[in-house]
């Protein structure tokens, strides 16, 4: 059959690549002329009001992954070594027969998801209420590797673990980046919205503003800084600490704001007194006279904030380290005030959303470690264990979206022996990826480009009120689904009422039967209901619409949720771990005298989900060991050397690149790479990298959130001989 003559249709949408956040503006061209239609150019929309031209590498290159002829076009099943077609009835009922007869027989616990970074709201949804409508409270995502500590801090201090604060970057008069390199990443805290992130630091150094970038790389953003400071990893606590005691011994905290806004500074008057620069200096390598000038600075400033960033999540004493960033800016009145942190109410209320929609929702803590959940989730740190250890609540079951947990999660060998005894893992994804070459399954997935949708999860991460609509371009190919439709015939076949509500499971049912169909657009017409923008509204203006004006001001009146309306500085379950974190600070050892860091990012990759697009892989071309000059040179390691990295529990061997830019006794290994293993990804299988996971141990842990240590793990380095 001949092809129709070539037709293209440009269209405005948002740009998504894994868990990317600046979801820059762009434009599409689109080939109706091939069946479905086909994206066949992207470019930066120039005229989004958010993002204003800006589209980073990765958007640009979109269409390596949306078209790649290794996408998922059918369910298939394991049979011996050979993976078997099957059709979605096929598919659907075996999965969810199994997990129903797993569950009736093990228990609900039996039963477990994870949702990893290239979800999207419905995703997410699907992942936790699919597994909550079983019973069972194990639900993991990619969060716990990775934010959870700001949720714990969030619960303690203003009473709602989704309550979390952003920076006013172009108003602040001071700044202070804990590892965090946003010139590099687009992204200066976690989650927020921010295109133009690079472009908003140099705007408040040109009004003024001062910038602290703390990182023992001197990365791009060091560069901009005022000063870069080269802290020790794993140590940045004793950094704040040192800030906070100069700012107390030299009474320069905001009295009338803690006064009227806060709790507890009595308290951490006694708590700051043991770390002075001096005892910091010896922990952190950076000097006293630093410490003592930065925290005048930062207290004297008209508008400052502190914020931190994987190079610091994923470290030693997490928690308690982003507990002393909250209360930093607090006695220093720098909440909720133009050039400090503040609440974007958004055009959803996130917080309360979630509250009521989570209200069947098992809350147990994890059977091993008994953790809490954050962000909908366990700590994926436990979840081996939970599959690795026999007894009543072992998990059995595995359903895996949009995620790579053999590649992401700490100690790679225990993950791989927890994988390879499940009962049944099911991978829904756009590829056979790494972790799905140990499935029973795969379900094909539809990228956001096939579904269209709106991320309302995200939506107070702007950095005003926001809302935009993200239209369905093109069709899926061959047979690939949205997760609406796969989890919604898992759940029937399972016997479970899909988004763990029986009375909307029945009206999707009702609906679905008079051929009306329970769709993800009834769902965002509901959260819009009311809200300006409305629906409607913005369906009618493809780049967006802004929400009613943020002002500063409410947040104590209008967004704290503890009863008295305070920030609570001291609350009793962060107060008892300070004391040992103190007693025992993370610091190298004699047999493993180097510290590792694995949270540096590159401009053309993002976690493993980029690893399979050609025009970014063959730059990148896997990863490698960076090292200082003096430390390559004291142990005869020349550029090029092929090292051998070695941990408490493995050991890895990669090449070596020399760099100045990197400080003594630490060693830089970058992660989500390892794709050694029978996947369908063609491209990341010829750049397989290496996992520097292995040698990350999943046992060292947060004792409040569980998260993980990559960065500040101590290890030997030796040229392979």
């Amino acid at each position: 059959m001949p092809r129709r003559a070539n037709k293209l249709r440009t269209v405005q949408t948002l740009c998504k690549v894994g868990a990317c956040e600046p979801c820059c503006g762009i434009e599409v061209d689109i080939d109706d002329s091939e069946p479905g239609g086909k994206m066949v150019a992207v470019r930066p929309d120039k005229e989004h009001p958010l993002s204003q031209g800006y589209a980073c590498i990765k958007g640009l290159k979109l269409l390596g992954y949306q078209n790649s002829p290794d996408r998922l076009t059918q369910p298939m099943r394991r049979d011996g070594d050979r993976w078997v077609p099957a059709t979605w009835r096929e598919a659907s009922e075996a999965i969810g027969g199994k997990l129903r007869a797993l569950a009736d027989q093990h228990g609900p616990r039996s039963i477990s998801t994870y949702w990893g970074n290239a979800a999207d709201s419905v995703a997410i949804t699907m992942a936790n209420t699919f597994c909550h409508a079983f019973g069972s409270p194990n639900s993991y995502n990619v969060l716990s590797l990775e934010y959870t500590d700001r949720g714990v801090v969030a619960h303690e201090l203003y009473g709602n673990e989704n309550l979390v604060l952003q920076p006013d970057v172009v108003a602040a008069k001071f700044a202070i980046l804990l590892g965090t390199n946003p010139m590099v990443t687009q992204g200066l805290t976690l989650l927020q919205r921010r295109p133009h992130v690079g472009a908003d630091l140099k705007k408040s150094k040109a009004a003024g503003g001062k910038l602290v970038v703390v990182d023992p790389r001197r990365t791009q953003t060091a560069a901009l800084a005022d000063w870069h400071v080269a802290i020790r990893p794993g140590t940045d606590l004793y950094f704040l600490l040192a800030l906070i005691r100069t700012i107390v011994d030299e009474g320069l905290y905001d009295e009338s704001f803690l006064a009227e806004h806060t709790t507890g500074f009595e308290i951490w008057k006694g708590l700051a007194s043991v770390m002075t620069p001096e005892r910091a200096e010896e922990i952190t390598t950076v000097p006293a006279s630093t410490t003592r000038e930065i925290a005048r600075q930062f207290a004297a400033a008209d508008g400052a904030y502190v914020s931190t960033r994987v190079g610091v999540q994923t470290s030693h004493n997490t928690v308690l380290t982003e507990w002393a960033v909250a209360t930093l800016c607090a006695i220093t009145g720098n909440i909720d005030r133009p050039g400090g942190l503040y609440h974007n109410p958004g055009v959803l209320d996130v917080s309360a959303l979630i509250e009521k929609f989570t209200k069947r929702k098992n809350t147990s803590p994890s059977r091993i470690g008994n953790y809490p959940h954050v962000f909908g989730g366990l700590p994926c740190t436990v979840l081996p264990d939970e599959i690795l250890t026999p007894g009543d609540g072992q998990v059995r079951a595995l359903v895996v979206i949009a995620g790579n947990p053999v590649i992401s999660f700490p100690n790679t060998a225990k993950i791989e022996a927890a994988l390879e005894k499940l009962e049944l893992l099911v991978s829904v994804d756009i590829f056979l990826n790494d972790t799905a070459s140990f499935a029973d399954w795969v379900l094909p997935a539809a990228t956001q480009f096939e579904t269209g949708g709106f991320h309302f999860l995200v939506n107070q991460f702007d950095q005003q009120p926001y809302a935009e609509l993200r239209p369905k371009l093109v069709e899926p190919p061959g047979e690939a689904r949205g997760e609406w439709d796969i989890f919604k015939d898992l759940s029937r076949a399972a016997g479970v009422p899909f988004l763990n509500n029986p009375t909307v499971d029945r009206v999707a049912r009702m609906l679905d039967a008079v051929g009306v169909g329970f769709s993800p657009t009834m769902l965002n017409r509901y959260l819009l209901l009311g809200k300006t923008p409305s629906y409607g509204e913005l369906a009618k203006h493809p780049r967006g619409l802004p929400g009613k004006p943020m002002q500063f001001g409410t947040f104590f009146t209008e967004r704290i949720y503890t009863q008295d309306r305070k920030i609570h500085l001291a609350p009793e379950a962060l107060l008892g771990e300070l004391g040992p974190a103190l007693h025992d600070p993370p610091l190298p050892t004699t047999e493993l005298p180097f510290l590792l860091i694995s949270g540096a990012r590159r401009s053309q990759s993002f976690n493993s989900w980029t690893h399979n697009i050609p025009e970014l892989v063959e730059k990148l071309g896997g990863n490698w060991a960076t090292v200082n000059d003096a430390d390559g040179a004291r142990l005869g390691i020349d550029d090029g050397s092929r090292i051998k990295i070695r941990s408490a529990i493995g050991e890895i061997e990669v090449e070596a690149r020399l760099c100045p830019k990197i400080a003594p006794g630490v060693v830089a290994v970058h992660q989500h790479w390892g794709h050694t293993y029978d996947s369908g990804m063609t491209t990341a299988n010829k750049y397989p990298g290496v996992n520097v996971n292995r040698l990350h141990d999943d046992a060292v842990r947060d004792p409040f959130c569980a998260m993980p240590v990559f960065n500040g793990t101590p290890v030997a380095i030796k040229v392979v001989e």
